[in-house]
C-alpha cells in the first residue's frame, strides 16, 4: 500500500568537501480507500501529493502501478542528467520490476533487510546527519517515516531501524537505507 524510491546526490561544496542531498518519492496504494488510508497512517498524502513527494495510484483496483514507478525513476535520472551508480532494492515485491531494470543496464543492486546488511550503513548514515554531510528538503512524507520508526538493537549493539507500531509506514525511510547501504 505504500512503495518508495529514495535517492542519494553526492554534490561538492565550495571547498572542495562534498555533502550528500537524499530525497524521496512514494506511490500510494488505496485498495480500501484513500480518506481511510489517511485517518489510519495519519497522513495528508492529498496534500502530499499536491506538494510532488507521493503519487496516488489511479488504479480503480486501488494497487500501484509498479511502470509508474519505473517511469519516474527514468525520469528523474533523464531530467537531472544523474549518473545511476545503483539501483538498491529490497526483493520484496521487485519481481514486477526486475526484468526491465535490467534492460536499462543500471546496476542492481539486493539489498535485505536486517541488521547483517543495514547496521553499519544505519549508523554511518545517523552520524553523517549529525555532521551535516547529509542533506535534505522538507520532505514531510519522508520526515512522517522518520518519526514512525525506532532504532533496534540486537545484544551485540547491531542497530536496524524498526516501526514503532507495525500499521506505520517508514517505506520512504527504509528505501533511503538501501541506498546508503550501497553509498556507505
Amino acid at each position: 500500500d505504500l512503495t518508495s524510491v529514495s535517492w542519494i546526490i553526492p554534490i561538492k561544496r565550495d571547498d572542495g568537501s562534498q555533502f550528500l542531498y537524499c530525497d524521496s518519492h512514494s506511490w500510494v496504494g488505496t485498495k480500501y480507500g484513500l480518506l481511510e488510508k489517511e485517518k489510519r497512517d495519519h497522513f495528508n498524502y492529498t496534500q502530499g501529493e499536491k506538494d510532488g513527494e507521493c503519487s496516488i495510484t489511479k488504479s480503480e483496483a486501488g494497487v500501484i502501478n509498479y511502470d509508474d514507478v519505473l517511469n519516474f525513476m527514468i525520469d528523474l535520472v533523464k531530467k537531472n542528467d544523474l549518473t545511476v551508480q545503483a539501483v538498491c532494492y529490497d526483493p520484496w515485491s521487485f519481481d514486477y520490476l526486475i526484468n526491465d531494470f535490467e534492460r536499462l543496464n543500471w546496476q542492481l543492486v539486493e539489498t535485505r533487510q536486517g541488521r547483517r546488511t543495514l547496521s553499519i550503513p544505519t549508523r554511518t548514515f545517523r552520524e553523517e546527519l549529525f555532521k551535516g554531510n547529509i542533506k535534505h528538503p522538507d520532505n514531510k512524507l519522508l520526515a512522517y517515516a522518520v518519526n514512525n520508526a525506532i532504532i533496534t538493537y540486537d545484544r551485540n549493539q547491531n542497530m536496524l531501524i524498526d516501526k514503532a507500531k507495525s500499521q506505520n509506514k517508514i517505506d520512504p525511510l527504509a528505501a533511503l537505507m538501501n541506498a546508503y547501504s550501497h553509498y556507505a
